[in-house]
């Protein structure tokens, strides 16, 4: 009896993940959801072009992300852990209070949290801060002499405009962090614009608590963030500006966080409100001069400004960045911008020149 017990255990247990795969197929239409996951997803052709001594990984891979109501576990198991113990599934993803999700460290991330944080071990020596300093006014002074004034801008993760709602696990332990000393520094041994919009973004979203500069679930600044951020930068040039409260702001939609996805807490939390700026393009003269950028994804946010302020701009990863521009900028102003967790790739760049 107990072998016919077991036996038809092992039968039923076979069967009901066997049906799995027939009844997925059958409603597929119904049950099948987009990938939010920030990976491409094993597929046969990569199976199939496996070695031989690598294939029972790929199979298994395979059979991962593909198998049937995958997702669906997937953000049940997230939506659990996050609802019952505020964890979360990605270990570059640190929940935070009401719903906020943070930047952990990560593999290209310059240790976001200990920078959060102030922790002195990861500042930069008086070596490294000399040596940066002297070759981004070499690099100034190159392009002035080729026509091109340039701007650097570092802009600031959330963790430390919305730090109320860090974890209350991660103190800050000094209020100058690795970025303020970097800047403070490159200010002060430079003549190169260096906007660094912490304490006025900080300012703002305390003063106007509703009016969101960061996404809660999403590592980047928002449409109203980049504005007040890129003012900086207009500062620098010399050109007007509003107060932030002066900017006509509207609701434009609603987006998905990328951490959110990443944690497969798509479904656990609220889609964000996204903002334009109605007749932005009206606010101010058109300026006939050519504007190149070079940053990380927080620059995307504000290209639609300058686009509308500039007669010709365009944007390049910094991934792309080649010091033969020195020689031949092809702009008029360049926009070298950095978010404070890519530092040591500004530091890499600087290096290299």
């Amino acid at each position: 009896m107990r072998k016919a017990g077991k036996i038809g255990f092992i039968a039923v247990f076979c069967a009901a993940i066997g049906l799995t795969f027939p009844v997925f197929n059958v409603f597929s239409k119904q049950l099948s959801m987009d990938s939010h996951e920030n990976r491409l997803m094993t597929g046969l052709p990569q199976v199939l072009q496996s070695p031989i001594s690598q294939l029972p990984r790929s199979l298994d891979n395979f059979f991962v992300d593909n198998s049937p109501f995958r997702y669906q576990f997937v953000l049940l198991n997230a939506g659990l852990d996050y609802a019952l113990f505020g964890t979360s599934q990605s270990d570059q993803v640190l929940p935070g209070k009401d719903g906020w999700l943070f930047y952990k460290d990560g593999p290209t991330a310059a240790q976001p949290v200990a920078n959060y944080q102030g922790l002195t071990d990861i500042n930069d020596s008086p070596e490294v801060l000399a040596q940066a300093s002297a070759k981004l006014q070499i690099l100034n002074d190159r392009l002035a002499e080729n026509g091109c004034t340039l701007v650097l801008d570092l802009t600031p993760s959330k963790d430390r405009i919305y730090r109320e709602y860090m974890p209350d696990g991660y103190p800050i332990v000094n209020e100058e962090n690795r970025t303020d000393l970097l800047v403070a520094y490159l200010q002060s041994h430079t003549t190169v614009p260096v906007n660094w919009p912490y304490k006025q973004l900080r300012s703002q979203a305390r003063l106007d608590p509703d009016r969101l500069l960061f996404y809660k679930t999403d590592t980047h600044w928002n449409s109203i963030g980049a504005l007040y951020g890129l003012d900086g930068v207009f500062n620098a040039l010399g050109l007007p500006t509003l107060q932030p409260g002066d900017y006509p702001v509207e609701p434009a939609g609603t987006t998905t966080g990328d951490m959110a996805n990443v944690a497969a807490l798509y479904a656990s939390l609220p889609a964000e409100q996204t903002y334009t700026v109605p007749g932005y393009a009206d606010l101010f003269a058109k300026d006939d001069r050519v504007v190149r950028v070079i940053g990380d994804s927080f620059s995307e946010y504000y290209m639609p400004y300058l686009e509308a302020r500039f007669s010709t701009t365009w944007r390049e990863h910094i991934d792309s960045f080649d010091p033969a521009l020195i020689d031949q900028p092809g702009c008029d102003i360049l926009i070298l911008e950095f978010n404070e967790r890519s530092l040591d790739k500004l530091l890499t760049i600087l290096e290299s020149l």
